[in-house]
């Protein structure tokens, strides 16, 4: 139970757009891809942000960003920049270098859309670590947030850790799901009657999602970073990927209840991307039918009840 938790207290330092957090990322983001790269994990780790507030410009700056209507509530990942901070402190304890980290899947539980003007408290924690082959390991995060004592959001991360070394990784325990296995590889079934939406990602995308959420690596902004770390060339971050899918699925009238994403290919800044789903399940893929991210949604039961009785 989340009372027998012992959670290490963190400061988000304040909103992306302040110099406060901007040094704090920049500096943090720097000393993470210098250090040495190692995978401590004995035990789980937790932190919690009791001061996490959602401004209302905030709120207007997400809308804006994928161009939804105020009036469409979508439940987008506004408490990002908090989990960040907490994510880059926990990681540093465990001793992982930003260059060997990616995100592979996110899944979000949607109790609640949450609402600006209010305080809300963030918790988030790392409970396992697990070895997935030979040089690469896979560790589990979760993120809830949580105001007066409802869970209005519970987004379970994914991440894959690549070249670790042998010393560390013996200590793991394997994974038996395989669920980290063929991601890159996953061939889609065709979709009965899908929804299709073509989408252009916009070259300001990755910079302006930076700026809402605090995710400012700059692996997403330049050619040269991006190239250095063997990706070619600019794409936007996880995240940005999985709003941009919800947002367009609020648009159409669905209501997630629960919404996954596994990311297959980056999505490359300035090019277009066919969106396909249904209410079970949708996936995302470049022109030439590549997949790009893949997941499954759910919507809101009300919301089913109140349409089948319409």
């Amino acid at each position: 139970m989340d009372s027998e938790i012992k959670y290490v207290p963190v400061k988000n330092h304040g909103h992306p757009g302040t110099f406060k957090y901007n040094w704090f990322y920049y500096r943090s983001a720097i000393r993470a891809v210098l250090r040495p790269h190692r995978l401590h994990f004995k035990h789980p780790r937790y932190g919690r942000d009791d001061n996490f507030y959602y401004l209302e410009s905030t709120w207007k700056r997400w809308h804006r960003l994928y161009n939804v209507p105020l009036t469409v509530n979508v439940p987008f990942t506004v408490y990002s920049y908090s989990a960040s901070v907490g994510m880059m402190a926990i990681l540093k304890d465990l001793g992982v270098n930003f260059r060997h980290l990616l995100h592979l899947k996110s899944e979000i539980k949607i109790n609640q859309i949450m609402e600006p003007n209010f305080k809300y408290s963030i918790h988030y924690s790392f409970e396992e670590a697990l070895r997935i082959k030979k040089d690469k390991a896979a560790i589990v995060g979760t993120t809830k947030v949580i105001r007066n004592g409802v869970t209005y959001m519970e987004v379970k991360d994914h991440f894959v850790i690549k070249n670790v070394p042998e010393k560390y990784l013996a200590i793991l325990k394997n994974d038996t799901s395989n669920q980290f296995k063929g991601i890159t590889r996953f061939i889609p079934e065709e979709l009965e009657n899908p929804v299709i939406h073509e989408l252009f990602i916009k070259e300001n995308y990755a910079r302006d999602y930076g700026r809402a959420s605090g995710d400012k690596n700059i692996v997403h902004t330049t050619k040269f970073t991006s190239t250095i770390f063997g990706f070619g060339r600019p794409f936007i971050q996880g995240l940005c990927t999985a709003n941009l899918i919800m947002s367009r699925l609020c648009m159409d009238g669905f209501v997630p209840e629960y919404f996954s994403i596994v990311f297959c290919r980056p999505v490359y800044l300035e090019s277009k991307v066919i969106l396909k789903y249904t209410d079970k399940e949708y996936y995302l893929t470049d022109k030439r039918g590549n997949v790009l991210a893949f997941g499954e949604l759910s919507q809101k039961k009300q919301y089913l009840r109140e349409n089948e009785s319409a």
